[in-house]
């Protein structure tokens, strides 16, 4: 009977160390996680530059969110002590959830005083390159003036924009926007600017700002020598007040038919991928190199902002998340209007090959307040989505 006795309480012993070991080992697991969680909460703050790790922590916050959220979910059922490593980080990244995701839009009201419809859209060249026959092109390129057309923004931001100079391909673009919008003149109603130009001169690639308010000057922040990211403005005269535009396009990752291929095994094999740490290696060193151009743009374009005695709205493609140190420099002291009149998710990037995003944005000067932010959804010409707000530029 005794040695039965001692037989159970040595087995007692052994299954409360496994069950210490195991609680120990889910504790560091936690840990870790949290970790990269507030690393994700430093990305806005630390630039690239001196740490890439918190930028690749960042990109994956909605992953790190949910992780943490399993986590406490777990301690609530073993100890529920230890939720409090997860809750606190989740509590930390309010913000960036506020930034990510909101519950519900704010319409435009039935009278908005001085209330103007902005838009941004990367366009993608109006699917010139995606379709081989120029009847598809011209569907695709027709379904983005259907909806410039519909919408009637009073000013346009576009990046990715393409301008047939010789009129070869038969695409007309600007004329036939100026038409659609009804501005009357081209030169006072739209500015233009390409970093880059084919070698035959006959096409051009950049990005374009529209306005039905008449343009006084407008000119370049910051270009680009090898490709179309690019920061331009133009300043505007409303109701005797002068405002800058900002259409903004960061630098990309870059990726070519061969790095979105290996994006699409990775998330389809995932561990099961033998070449899994290879393909992961050439895919995080083109995203990296991309964290720390958009980390010298956002900071060039932060000084320009600083230095304008206007009001300014920011519109474009930052090919970054809310929780990132270009959406963080860029929009200091500024209103992101998906946070204060959006909905949803709100992402922007459609692409097939890795997740969606929120990366385009309209920001605005903090006086001013927006309604009705919306990301349409319903056009895939590009693999953006086109977004659109209306500003009440009242003070």
């Amino acid at each position: 009977m005794a040695k039965r006795r001692q037989k159970q309480s040595k087995l007692k012993q052994k299954v409360s160390l496994v069950g210490r070991i195991l609680k120990l080992l889910l504790i560091v697991a936690n840990v870790a996680v949290a970790l990269t969680l507030f690393l994700a909460f430093a990305s806005a703050y630390l630039p690239p530059s001196f740490s890439l790790t918190a930028s690749y922590c960042g990109l994956a916050f909605f992953y790190l969110l949910l992780a943490n959220a399993v986590f406490v979910v777990v301690w609530l059922i073993v100890d529920y002590r230890f939720s409090l490593i997860s809750v606190s980080m989740i509590l930390l990244n309010i913000n960036n959830i506020d930034r990510s995701y909101q519950l519900r839009p704010t319409e435009k009201p039935s009278v908005c005083v001085s209330c103007v419809k902005v838009m941004s859209y990367n366009a993608r060249l109006f699917g010139l390159y995606d379709e081989k026959t120029k009847t598809m092109r011209d569907i695709k390129r027709n379904q983005v003036y259907d909806l410039f057309s519909r919408e009637r923004p009073e000013i346009l931001c576009v990046q990715e924009y393409f301008l047939d100079a010789s009129g070869k391909l038969k695409f007309p673009t600007t004329d036939t926007i100026i038409d659609i919008l009804h501005f009357d003149n081209v030169k006072r109603n739209c500015y233009q600017f390409f970093p880059i130009n084919s070698k035959s001169k006959d096409y051009h690639f950049g990005l374009a700002i529209f306005s039905r308010y008449r343009i006084l000057q407008g000119d370049y922040v910051f270009k680009s020598d090898t490709s179309s990211n690019a920061a331009i403005y133009v300043d505007i005269k409303y109701k005797g007040d002068t405002l800058r535009i900002y259409n903004v396009h960061l630098a990309s990752m870059r990726m070519d038919a061969n790095d979105y291929a290996m994006g699409k095994e990775i998330v389809s094999h995932g561990m099961d991928d033998p070449n899994l740490d290879k393909k992961a290696k050439i895919l995080s060193k083109k995203v990296g190199k991309a964290f720390l151009e958009r980390q010298g743009q956002a900071e060039t374009l932060r000084a320009h902002i600083d230095s304008c005695r206007y009001p300014v709205i920011v519109c474009g493609d930052f090919n970054d998340s809310p929780v990132s140190y270009a959406y963080h420099k860029i929009g200091h002291g500024l209103k992101d209007a998906f946070r204060t009149s959006g909905g949803g998710r709100g992402h922007t990037y459609c692409g097939d090959a890795f997740p969606s995003y929120r990366i385009d944005y309209i920001f605005h000067d903090s006086r001013f307040k927006s309604f009705g932010f919306t990301t349409y959804d319903s056009l895939t010409v590009s693999d953006h989505y086109p977004i659109w707000t209306n500003i009440s530029l009242l003070k």
